[in-house]
């Protein structure tokens, strides 16, 4: 079987890139072909390493023109059908097996313009309601043509389901890639976050909330881990604050592993997300953590224990979470027990076999 993953650049950093490598590499384990076609090339070198294995196709080795204005996004999407229809035409054998993923709206519209929907699995890795209403109802009127939409939570699909068909949507969470030789330093005095610097992470919710908890505990600090368009703003807030011996922005680290490794808790304060990534793997670690309850996925991951969950965009009650975590190195200890759990229920292994159901269908 040759497993096409359709992605608008496979080179960035970000979560859905993340999972697109992690189910490629574990798709050539399974012994699948795999090819992962990029529309745009935004950096030099890929983020996330795929196994030599799989093949990545640039249909264009420029950036997405996100700031460039809407003639030049424009003109950019209008390149992307031509490129997709070329590549079609060109690079798919149609009499081989084949099974396409389409990884966002963007890689999912195209790939409908030109009429290849009703083979196409279109996954969808944000909440529901990330669109305004509009789009929304365009998005279901586009996906009533694929073969099956992909979701990452049954909240997800419920909204799903009121438009579409309920065959035709299907749960599949991110997968949790864990390591059984890692080692946790529980004891150190480190909190970790990380995520784009970017409104939709909340770390402006974050610092004023670590600024209560530092008052209480000024040998402890936060490092926040990423890179991204607030940056500026961010530095001049901790430094407003007062916060610059506790707080520090460590931009891109290629070693995430290594940073949770040294860190007692893990914070996600977003506004939202999909089914967060960063924490699906931060528990499979065994990271105590502390997130918002915000849509979509930190309810689902910590209801069965593994940290605290807060009232969304709480500030004072994230404060609470993390005294809370500070101040009791053995819930902490009782935490991290919880990656088995993790382990167990989103090991490559269940979520192969869904994805394997899926393409039997």
């Amino acid at each position: 079987m040759h497993i096409y993953f359709f992605i608008q650049d496979i080179s960035l950093t970000g979560g859905t890139e993340r999972v697109t490598v992690n189910l490629s590499n574990l798709f050539v384990a399974k012994g699948h072909q795999v090819t992962i076609v990029s529309f745009n090339k935004g950096k030099e070198k890929e983020t996330y390493q795929t196994v030599p294995e799989v093949d990545i196709v640039y249909l264009s080795h420029e950036r997405y023109p996100i700031d460039n204005g809407f003639i030049a996004r424009l003109y950019s999407f209008y390149q992307s059908i031509n490129a997709l229809k070329t590549f079609f035409k060109t690079q798919v054998d149609q009499y081989e097996k084949n099974v396409f993923i389409g990884q966002n709206f963007f890689a999912n519209t195209l790939l409908w313009l030109i009429g290849q929907s009703k083979y196409v699995l279109g996954c969808e890795h944000f909440k529901y309601d990330l669109y305004p209403k509009p789009v929304r109802a365009l998005r279901c009127f586009v996906y009533s043509f694929f073969k099956k939409i992909i979701v990452l939570t049954d909240k997800v699909r419920m909204r799903f389901c009121r438009h579409l068909p309920q065959n035709k949507v299907v749960t599949i969470p991110n997968m949790a890639i864990a390591n059984d030789d890692f080692k946790l330093d529980l004891t150190s005095k480190t909190i970790i976050a990380v995520g784009r610097l970017h409104p939709s992470k909340g770390f402006d919710m974050l610092i004023p909330a670590a600024k209560d908890v530092f008052d209480k505990h000024p040998d402890w600090h936060l490092n926040i881990f990423g890179e991204g368009e607030l940056k500026e703003a961010l530095q001049s807030q901790i430094q407003a604050l007062g916060l610059q011996r506790n707080i520090f922005l460590k931009g891109y680290t290629d070693n995430i592993n290594g940073e949770f490794a040294k860190s007692a808790f893990f914070v996600l304060s977003s506004r939202y997300e999909g089914f967060p990534m960063v924490l699906v793997e931060a528990m499979s670690l065994g990271m105590p953590s502390v997130a918002f309850d915000c849509p979509e996925g930190p309810a689902q991951l910590l209801a069965e224990g593994g940290g605290i969950l807060v009232e969304k965009e709480n500030i004072s009650k994230l404060s609470e979470a993390m005294d809370y975590m500070i101040e009791h190195p053995d819930f902490r200890q009782k935490c991290s027990k919880h990656r088995e759990f993790i382990k167990e229920h989103l090991s490559p292994k269940v979520i192969y076999e869904k994805w394997r159901n899926v393409f039997l269908s």
